[in-house]
C-alpha cells in the first residue's frame, strides 16, 4: 500500500473519530473508488453508512468487505448489525455464526446474536446466547440487558428482574434498562416499583417518549388518571408520530369515560397508522359503549388482530358469513373470548334458525350441559370435537355485524336458558323457603385482564347485606380473605362445594328471587334465564352496558347499577341495599 493510501484511510478515519460520519463515508468511498479490493476501506465505509442509518448503501459495502477481509470477524459482525436492521433474519444470524467461527470469544457479536433470535421469537435461544455473552465478559452491560429482555419473552420474570438489576449495578445511567425493568416490575404485579423505575428512567432521559407512555401505562393501573393524562401528553408532545402513546392516551380517555375524546385521539392514531388494531377496537368500543352499534361493530372486528386475541383467529374452508341468505345452509357459529360472551350471544341461533339455517354451535366444554336445550341448535359441539359438515362459519361476536343489529332493531329477548327441572327443584328444597334468597358474586377470575375494576373484596361488598335477607353465594372461587371473612357471616350460604357444573348453578340461581353480581359469566347465566339480575359495574363499564341507562337492551331482566367515579363502591353498594329494602316489601305482598 503507498503511503498517500495510509495517508488518506488516515485522514477518513480522522473524520470518523471526530463524528463526521457523513464526510468519512464519502471519503472511505473515495478510497474504495480507487481501489475496489480494499477490503477495510469498504469495511469502514459499510460502518458509517450502518451509523448514518443508512442500510440499502450500508450491506454491499459490508458484503464486498466481506469478500475481501473474510477472515476479520467484525466484518461479519458488523453486515450481521446491517442484515438484522433490513430484517434479513436468517442470514444476519448466518453472519453472526461466521464472526463467532472466527473468534469465539466474541462478546459483541454473541449479544447481538441474541437480538437478532429475539426478533425470531427464538427466547429460548436468545437467552443462551446472552448467556455466552458473559461467559466471554462477564460485565457487559448491554448483553446482561438483552438477557432481561429474552426472559422476558419466554415469562421468566423474575429471572428478568434479576438480569436488568445486574445490568444497571454495572452502568447505573442506563436509561433503557430501567424502562425495561418497569415492564418487568409490571408483569410481577409490582406496580408501584415499576413507576419509580420508569421515573427513574426519566430523571436520566426527559426526552425518553416511551418511559413516559409506559409510565402512564401504571399511573392508569394505581388509579392516577389525571396524571397517566399528563404522561401520555408529555410522550405525544415529544414524539407526535408515537401511535402506541396516542392509542395509550384514546384507551384512558375512554375509561375516562371522555368518549368524544377518545373517538379524536384514536382517529389520530388511525392517520399515522390506518392498520392500528388497537384504535380500531377502541373506537369500537366508544362506538358500542354510546349505543352507536352501526358504527361500533364494523370496528369490532379488527379484534382479531390484537395482540391479545390473534390466536384465536380461527380458519376454516368455508367462508364466514356476512349476513347473505342462509335459507337451507349449514352454518358453524363459534364461541370465542369469556364464557359469558358464549351465554350472551348464543341466543343467535335461534334467530339464523328462523332464516332457515341449520346452525351447529360449538362452545367451550363447561358450557355443553347448560346450553343443552338452547332453542334454534341443530348440533352443539365441545371446542375442539370434530366438525361436521357446514357451508359458512361466524364467531359468535360477528353475528351482529352480519345482522346489521342497532339498539332499534334488537329483538327482545325472553328466557332462552333454563336449569333442570329436578334440579332445580332440588336445589330448592336445600336452600328453602320463607325468605327473599338474594344470590351473589362479588368477584370474578383473578386473571381477567380488568378484573381489579370488576370486582370487590367481599368486606366492602358485604356492606349491601341487608338483615331479614339470606344471601347465596353462586361463586366457586374465593380469595383469602373473602373466604375468612365469610366465615363471619351466617346469613350468608355458600354452596361451592356442590356447584360442579354451570348446570348446578343454573340450578340454584333458579332457586333465587333475585341475583345481585359484578360483571361476570354467572351474570349472563342468571340473565339469560330471565331472572332479576342487578349488575353492579365500574365507571368506565364493559362496552356491552350502554351508557346513559339502568337497563340492558339485552336482557329484559336487568338492572344496572353504576359507578359514578373511577372505583368508588360503596355509593353503589348503599343504591342495592335501599333497594333491595324496597325489593323485599314487595316480595313480602
Amino acid at each position: 500500500m503507498t503511503q498517500v493510501a495510509t495517508d488518506s484511510f488516515a485522514a477518513a478515519w480522522s473524520l470518523y473519530t471526530q463524528g463526521r460520519v457523513s464526510q468519512a463515508a464519502q471519503a472511505f468511498a473515495q478510497l474504495v473508488q480507487a481501489r475496489p479490493a480494499w477490503g477495510e476501506a469498504l469495511h469502514m465505509q459499510g460502518v458509517c453508512h450502518l451509523q448514518l442509518k443508512q442500510h440499502a448503501q450500508a450491506l454491499p459495502a459490508l458484503q464486498a468487505a466481506a469478500q475481501y477481509t473474510p477472515q476479520d470477524p467484525s466484518v461479519h459482525s458488523n453486515l450481521g448489525l446491517v442484515l438484522r436492521a433490513l430484517k434479513r433474519w436468517d442470514e444476519s444470524l448466518a453472519a453472526y455464526d461466521r464472526a463467532l467461527q472466527l473468534k469465539p470469544d466474541f462478546a459483541q457479536a454473541w449479544a447481538n446474536r441474541g437480538n437478532v433470535l429475539r426478533d425470531m421469537g427464538r427466547g429460548d435461544a436468545a437467552v443462551a446466547s446472552y448467556q455466552q455473552a458473559l461467559v466471554c465478559q462477564p460485565h457487559y452491560a448491554q448483553a446482561l440487558h438483552g438477557l432481561g429482555l429474552a426472559l422476558g419473552d419466554v415469562r421468566r420474570w423474575s429471572e428478568s428482574l434479576a438480569a436488568f438489576d445486574a445490568a444497571l449495578l454495572q452502568q447505573p445511567d442506563y436509561a433503557v434498562a430501567y424502562m425495561d425493568r418497569g415492564n418487568t416490575l409490571r408483569e410481577l404485579e409490582r406496580v408501584p416499583e415499576a413507576l419509580q423505575s420508569y421515573e427513574r428512567a426519566l430523571q436520566l432521559n426527559p426526552q425518553y417518549a416511551q418511559a413516559w407512555s409506559n409510565r402512564g401505562v401504571v399511573l392508569k393501573r394505581l388509579g392516577r388518571m389525571a396524571d397517566a393524562a399528563t404522561s401520555y401528553e408529555r410522550a405525544i408532545a415529544i414524539d407526535p408520530s408515537f401511535v402506541d402513546a396516542i392509542v395509550n392516551y384514546a384507551t384512558l380517555l375512554k375509561d375516562m369515560m371522555r368518549l368524544p375524546s377518545a373517538v379524536a385521539m384514536n382517529g389520530r392514531a388511525l392517520a399515522l397508522d390506518p392498520d392500528n388494531s388497537g384504535a380500531h377496537l377502541n373506537l369500537a368500543i366508544c362506538h358500542l359503549v354510546s349505543g352507536d352499534w352501526a358504527l361500533g361493530w364494523p370496528h369490532y372486528e379488527w379484534r382479531w388482530k390484537t395482540e391479545q386475541l390473534k390466536d384465536g383467529v380461527r380458519t376454516f374452508a368455508q367462508p364466514q358469513w356476512q349476513g347473505e341468505p342462509l335459507e337451507g345452509k349449514t352454518i358453524l357459529l363459534h364461541a370465542e373470548q369469556g364464557l359469558g360472551d358464549t351465554l350472551q350471544f348464543c341466543r343467535f341461533a335461534q334467530m339464523l334458525a328462523a332464516r332457515g339455517a341449520k346452525v351447529l354451535l360449538e362452545v367451550q366444554a363447561p358450557l355443553l350441559g347448560v346450553l343443552a336445550q338452547l332453542p334454534g341448535v341443530h348440533a352443539l359441539l365441545a371446542r375442539g370435537q370434530v366438525l361436521p359438515p357446514f357451508d359458512l362459519h361466524c364467531p359468535l361476536l360477528s353475528v351482529p355485524l352480519a345482522l346489521g343489529l342497532t339498539l332499534a332493531n334488537l329483538p327482545p329477548a325472553s328466557a332462552y336458558l333454563q336449569a333442570d327441572v329436578e334440579a332445580s327443584r332440588a336445589w330448592r328444597h336445600q336452600v328453602g323457603q320463607g325468605e327473599v334468597r338474594v344470590g351473589v358474586v362479588w368477584s370474578g377470575r383473578p386473571e381477567h385482564k380488568n378484573d381489579h375494576n370488576r370486582s370487590i373484596p367481599f368486606e366492602e361488598f358485604q356492606r349491601m347485606f341487608r338483615p331479614g335477607l339470606h344471601f347465596h353465594c353462586l361463586q366457586k372461587e374465593f380469595r383469602p380473605a373473602d373466604r375468612q371473612a365469610l366465615a363471619s357471616r351466617s346469613d350468608v350460604a355458600v354452596w361451592d362445594s356442590l356447584l360442579h357444573s354451570f348446570s348446578d348453578t343454573a340450578a340454584l340461581i333458579d332457586a333465587m328471587d333475585v341475583v345481585v353480581s359484578v360483571d361476570t359469566s354467572v351474570a349472563h347465566l342468571a340473565a339469560a334465564m330471565g331472572k332479576p339480575v342487578w349488575l353492579l359495574l365500574p365507571f368506565s363499564p364493559d362496552w356491552r352496558w350502554v351508557i346513559g341507562r339502568d337497563d340492558s337492551p339485552w336482557y329484559p331482566h336487568m338492572r344496572l347499577f353504576r359507578q359514578a367515579s373511577t372505583g368508588q363502591w360503596a355509593p353503589v353498594l348503599e343504591q342495592i341495599y335501599q333497594a333491595l329494602g324496597q325489593f323485599a316489601r314487595l316480595e313480602e305482598t
